[in-house]
C-alpha cells in the first residue's frame, strides 16, 4: 500500500523530526491524537527524558500525540502496537492477511477502546504499514 501525505500531515512529520531528532516512519492524524510510527530502536528518543520531546510536540500542535515503534517483524510490531497482547499469529487467508491477538479478559475493553476508537487506530495503522486487513481480539 502507498501511503500519501498531504501538506499538514507533512508539516506534522517535519515538526516531529526537528523537535525530537528521530525519523517518522509514517504519521496520520485523526480527530484528536497524531499518531507517529518512529524508526525501530529509536523509541525512547523520540518519548525524551520524562516524556519531554512528546509534552513539546503536544504544545505545539494542540492535540495529543502517540508514538509507536516500528519493526521489520510483523509479530514484534503487533507488540509494540498492542504491548497487552500476550500472543500474536498471523493467519493468511488467500488475498488478505488477518491478525488474531490473545488478551487478558481484563484487557480486552482496553484494547478494543470505547466504541471501538483503539482498534480502529491499530486497524488503520497495519493496514498503512503491512497491509494488513482485519484484527481479531481473542
Amino acid at each position: 500500500m502507498t501511503i500519501t501525505f498531504n501538506t499538514e500531515t507533512i508539516r506534522l512529520l517535519t515538526l516531529f523530526e526537528n523537535v525530537t531528532n528521530v525519523p517518522v516512519r509514517d504519521c496520520f492524524v485523526t480527530d484528536d491524537v497524531i499518531y507517529y510510527i518512529v524508526e525501530e530502536g529509536k523509541i525512547g528518543l523520540a518519548i525524551g527524558k520524562n516524556g519531554n520531546s512528546i509534552k513539546n510536540v503536544e504544545r505545539v500542535v494542540g492535540k495529543r500525540v502517540k508514538v509507536f515503534e516500528y519493526s521489520t517483524d510483523l509479530e514484534t510490531f503487533v507488540r509494540n502496537l498492542i504491548p497487552q497482547s500476550k500472543e500474536v499469529k498471523i493467519v493468511d487467508n488467500g488475498s488478505d492477511l488477518t491478525v488474531e491477538i490473545k488478551v487478558n479478559r481484563r484487557d480486552r475493553g482496553f484494547v478494543i477502546g470505547r466504541g471501538g476508537e483503539r482498534i480502529k487506530v491499530y486497524k488503520e495503522v497495519l493496514k498503512r504499514i503491512y497491509n494488513i486487513s482485519n484484527i481479531e481480539v481473542k
